[in-house]
C-alpha cells in the first residue's frame, strides 16, 4: 500500500516538473503516469489505510489543486500567445479571409 501512495506522489512531482518546464510532451507523459497511479490508488480500501499515510494523501490533494491552477495558467497563457500570433487587434483577428486576400 505504501508503494501505491508513493507512486502516486512521485507521479504528481513529475507532473509539476513538466508543468513548470512548459514541456507539452513531458506533461502528456506525466499525466498518463498520474492517471495510472490514481487508478491504483482508487483500489485501496480506505478503512485499511495506514494512519501514517493519511497526511501524505492530504498533501496529495493539495498538490492536485495546485496542478489545476498551473494548468489553468498554462491554458490562459497559451490562449493569449495564440491570439497574439494570430494578429489579434482591436477585437478582430487578422485571418486569411476573402477580404484580406483581395489586397
Amino acid at each position: 500500500m505504501n508503494q501505491i501512495v508513493e507512486a502516486f506522489r512521485h507521479s504528481q512531482d513529475m507532473l509539476f516538473s513538466a508543468l513548470d518546464g512548459h514541456d507539452s510532451d513531458a506533461i502528456f507523459e506525466a499525466s498518463q503516469k498520474l492517471s495510472n497511479a490514481a487508478a491504483q490508488l482508487g483500489t485501496i480500501d480506505k478503512s485499511e489505510l495506514e494512519p501514517n499515510l493519511r497526511p501524505l494523501l492530504s498533501e496529495a490533494d493539495e498538490l492536485m489543486q495546485a496542478s489545476i491552477y498551473r494548468l489553468r495558467f498554462l491554458r490562459d497563457h497559451s490562449s493569449t500567445r495564440l491570439q497574439l500570433l494570430a494578429g489579434w487587434r482591436e477585437s478582430q483577428a487578422n485571418t486569411y479571409s476573402g477580404a484580406a486576400s483581395s489586397r
